[in-house]
């Protein structure tokens, strides 16, 4: 990949599968509206609520993860050093369904649309040695955007837009060998909503 650092060299599969990653990335976005558009349809088909689905989900992808780590496998689309370690593709689907679980629309749609594309936006500025202060700028512009339109749109409350991209941009932030940032980019803003609302 000339411009840029070789980041499908890591991945297994190499560059197909560096790039079919980055579109599992932002296919999360369409997560939170099957969700709430078909999630209590399908529930009803195993006799359970939504987060009882999501639930039942997120133990059969925690047993399937434990499963691939007790024998270091990687798949298509993991890096290496995956083999001995929790996968992004595993602390997506952690982190989103704890978002569906414990949070309600308005602030749901936001958090998880945040990862989906600016965890990628930012990455990839990076990848292509994007100086730290515009990559920092260009996400917060495209954060401040996503929680404009919870806001317009989901009736999320106009004073997040304030808030929430700095905490997104700074949970994103660490480069954490135990935690992906797909889990601290959504897990921080959760934690910061649940805090709020019991408060």
């Amino acid at each position: 990949m000339s411009g840029g650092a070789n980041y499908s060299s890591s991945t297994k599969g190499g560059a197909p599968a560096y790039w079919l990653r980055r579109a599992i990335h932002v296919s999360m976005a369409i997560i939170p509206l099957l969700y709430y558009r078909f999630g209590g349809d399908l529930a009803a088909v195993f006799n359970l609520v939504p987060w009882q689905l999501v639930l039942a989900i997120l133990l059969l992808g925690i047993i399937l993860e434990v499963i691939r780590l007790f024998f270091h496998i990687t798949v298509f689309g993991q890096r290496d050093h995956e083999a001995r370690q929790p996968s992004s593709f595993f602390w997506g689907l952690l982190s989103v369904g704890l978002v569906l679980i414990l949070a309600p629309p308005l602030f749901a749609i936001p958090i998880i649309w945040s990862c989906a594309f600016v965890d990628p936006l930012l990455g990839e500025m990076r990848r292509f040695a994007w100086r730290k202060g515009l990559v920092i700028l260009v996400g917060w512009l495209a954060l401040l955007v996503i929680w404009l339109f919870g806001n317009a749109m989901l009736g999320t409350p106009w004073w997040y837009i304030l808030i929430m991209p700095p905490i997104t941009l700074a949970a994103e932030a660490p480069n954490l060998k135990w935690i992906d940032d797909n889990a601290m980019m959504q897990l921080i803003p959760l934690i910061v909503v649940l805090f709020i609302n019991i408060v």
